[in-house]
């Protein structure tokens, strides 16, 4: 079940106290709206009873999806002298949590990508290893303006392309439009086996990590 506690908030703008609701974790399946409020950002908006301003107000949770067997540790902000070390999963757990992916997540943009890819059943490892290729070696001027891809959908097969589409989209410093990049899933699948055939990508099943750019530029540092 998800667990919410009530917290008393301060507004910045008027100094008047509200209440405001802390998720310290969400099940997406017994409270579906708050997946909703997730993506709308809604989840995290404080508005002010007495002056009307919105605040933004940034807490972790534990995200937690039992139909497509997800479970994310969430924070807002990634510590300064984070070095990746995973969250291990106690075996004691109560009910069946076999076959489930663990991952932690920094930032609200990246949570909704990590969403995105594993309900869409992808593998998120091999969603890095392809946004790294692609950033720094196939088109190395984005790495160096410090852009970063997303993962936004799966385009299901078609006439023109036999497995499908596997589409990305980034913005330019100072544009609101993204721009896009739309690969053919066999390419996806070349990096599966790529991910498959590397012992340093191998992951253990009752731990969380924080699969990532850092996490994958970490990896590549090590023989």
């Amino acid at each position: 079940m998800s667990q919410v506690r009530s917290e008393t908030i301060r507004c910045p703008h008027c100094q008047a106290k509200g209440k405001f609701e802390i998720w310290d974790s969400i099940n997406v399946d017994l409270d579906p709206e708050l997946k909703d409020k997730i993506f709308s950002e809604e989840l995290f908006m404080y508005h002010c009873p007495n002056c009307g301003e919105d605040t933004g107000i940034p807490f972790g949770t534990l995200y937690h999806d039992m139909s497509h067997k997800i479970m994310i540790f969430f924070e807002f902000f990634k510590p300064d002298d984070y070095d990746y070390s995973p969250v291990v999963m106690p075996k004691n757990l109560p009910g069946d949590y076999s076959g489930y992916v663990y991952r932690q997540v920094f930032g609200l943009r990246n949570l909704k990508e990590k969403i995105r890819i594993l309900e869409e059943g992808l593998n998120d490892i091999a969603i890095e290893r392809m946004k790294y290729i692609i950033t720094h070696i196939i088109h190395p001027e984005l790495a160096q303006n410090g852009i970063e891809l997303l993962f936004v959908k799966r385009e299901e097969p078609d006439e023109k392309y036999e497995y499908g589409r596997i589409h990305f989209i980034y913005f330019e410093e100072g544009e609101d439009s993204p721009w896009y990049i739309s690969l053919n899933m066999t390419t996806y699948y070349e990096h599966c086996l790529a991910c498959k055939l590397d012992p340093r990508l191998s992951l253990k099943d009752n731990e969380a990590l924080c699969v990532d750019e850092g996490w994958f530029s970490k990896i590549l540092k090590e023989e």
